[in-house]
């Protein structure tokens, strides 16, 4: 089956940057990239498009960009694939992913220039909250050449761990890199440092099974966030990836962004990937399949 690699394109520097990384992560497993460009519906543009022949210029114009773009990565069209779509931004891609089954959805993340603050699009939280597939969030000007041959995973190891490595696991097989797990000990007590050493040493020889170096980190840290403290560890060891968890609300069968996921996917220079937990008996992730929980936590 072939596969591919979902890329909004709303033609800003940031989504044309995501097509760089797109074709960086392409290389290792030979995807092909589909690109897309969303026409969201204003008022005006409604009443434009009830013009079949401005609706149909407008799409075809789009297109056209996109080609354009496509081809100042790939020089082979059989390496890419456009897609014009009209309606809201976030159903459209969902569909888009519906359709395709990515192996990831590549998306950009914003900022506020008058504070220089990053934040998270609507789009982008529809997106994240809702898709089964795992979208990778990227902001700024670096490149992937920029970056070293790690995979950066933070642990939260009083909840299940086993769908976020597994899907290390496949990218370490599939990048041919080594990882580095970390978990943050907040509590502070040697017993509780004990069970984390415990855990992580089974999480490290997980990897070993499967030829995967594996370097864990106990961080004893009782007063930043964790969120903090990955981010800083992204910015020291500059990985290629972090693949982060979000969480099941517990009193509402949905998943949402933690503050500390958002704050994590806000602020890291590195590239992130959010996975949603699918160990619900009657789902079945469509790109991974489960195959470990070091911890026996169900």
């Amino acid at each position: 089956m072939e596969k591919k690699i979902l890329v909004p394109v709303d033609f800003e520097q940031q989504s044309i940057l995501n097509l760089e990384w797109a074709k960086f992560y392409a290389k290792y497993n030979d995807a092909k990239i589909i690109l897309t460009h969303i026409i969201e519906e204003s008022g005006f543009l409604k009443r434009m498009f009830k013009q079949e022949d401005f609706e149909k210029k407008v799409i075809e114009e789009a297109k056209e960009n996109l080609k354009n773009v496509a081809k100042q990565y790939f020089t082979d069209e059989s390496q890419f694939h456009c897609t014009v779509e009209k309606g809201k931004a976030y159903e459209e891609i969902e569909d888009l992913a519906d359709e395709f089954e990515p192996e990831m959805i590549i998306l950009g993340r914003n900022e506020n220039h008058a504070k220089g603050k990053k934040y998270l699009g609507s789009n982008t939280l529809h997106i994240i909250n809702e898709t089964d597939f795992p979208v990778v969030t990227i902001y700024g000007n670096q490149k992937p050449t920029d970056v070293e041959n790690i995979i950066l995973l933070p642990l939260d190891l009083t909840k299940n761990i086993s769908e976020q490595t597994t899907v290390a696991l496949e990218f370490a097989k599939i990048f041919g890199v080594k990882i580095k797990a970390v978990t943050v000990n907040n509590i502070g007590t040697v017993s509780h440092k004990s069970k984390l050493l415990t855990s992580m040493n089974k999480v490290k020889a997980f990897f070993a099974d499967y030829n995967i170096e594996c370097e864990t980190e106990i961080i004893e840290n009782e007063t930043e966030s964790p969120a903090v403290i990955v981010n800083k560890i992204a910015n020291e060891i500059n990985p290629m990836i972090v693949i982060i968890m979000l969480r099941e609300e517990s009193n509402f069968k949905q998943f949402f962004i933690g503050s500390i996921a958002k704050e994590i996917i806000e602020e890291c220079n590195a590239p992130v990937l959010s996975v949603k937990p699918w160990n619900d008996e009657s789902e079945e992730n469509p790109v991974f399949k489960v195959v470990f929980n070091p911890l026996g936590i169900l």
